[in-house]
């Protein structure tokens, strides 16, 4: 007899590059695409709820976010504050997740009356390009806060992105072989150093301010 297949959590729509979980808040976060190449697959940001349903793990996803041309290849989280490199840039996005309280009887008996029925688990696509949140009763949003060139190579491209303990400060590393330091919401550059001729493939900021890579 076969190896019992494991069943899939999520599939998501692009190539998958970073994953990070929100434990508070039961959230999977998936970031990845096809990049600026024109090959019809997108770019994106998808926020999934996780839940336990009948003793097992359950994801559904609650937003998608369109990044365009670009593909999320690395990401860190600060409470709801994301950093995500995208390229040889560096993305700030804040996302809020707010409960619709339910409409009254002479509301819902109104909403029957004047056009069709939506369909069940999917919202209406929010105004912004490329947004949609896919579950009724929740109102989600993501805000573009800042964004900055980090690496300046030849072939430039950030590969690692991370906050410091209390997520006032972040780092960065790429193929330049340089670690920036930025100041967090603003991404006011506070430091600049050349870490060694290669790649900085990974880097981390340590409660005592001191970069390890």
């Amino acid at each position: 007899m076969g190896r019992r297949r494991t069943p899939e959590l999520y599939r998501a729509p692009f190539p998958l590059y970073a994953l990070r979980v929100d434990p508070s808040a039961g959230l999977l976060i998936a970031a990845g695409g096809g990049g600026a190449a024109k090959t019809g697959i997108k770019n994106g940001v998808h926020f999934l709820q996780l839940e336990q349903i009948n003793g097992r793990l359950s994801a559904s996803l609650l937003h998608s976010h369109d990044t365009e041309t670009r593909a999320t290849m690395n990401l860190a989280l600060a409470g709801n504050i994301l950093a995500a490199g995208q390229d040889a840039h560096c993305q700030l996005l804040r996302f809020q997740i707010h409960q619709q309280k339910g409409k009254n009887k002479a509301e819902k008996a109104g909403s029957k009356e004047q056009g069709p029925r939506q369909r069940k688990g999917a919202a209406p696509a929010e105004k912004k390009s490329g947004a949609e949140t896919h579950q009724e009763g929740v109102e989600f949003s993501v805000e573009n806060l800042h964004e900055v060139q980090t690496d300046f190579s030849r072939d430039p491209l950030q590969k690692v992105v991370c906050f410091n303990h209390d997520n006032t400060l972040l780092a960065t590393g790429g193929t330049d072989g340089c670690v920036r330091v930025w100041k967090v919401p603003t991404l006011e550059k506070v430091l600049e150093f050349k870490a060694h001729e290669g790649e900085i493939e990974d880097l981390a900021l340590g409660p005592d301010g001191k970069v390890r890579r």
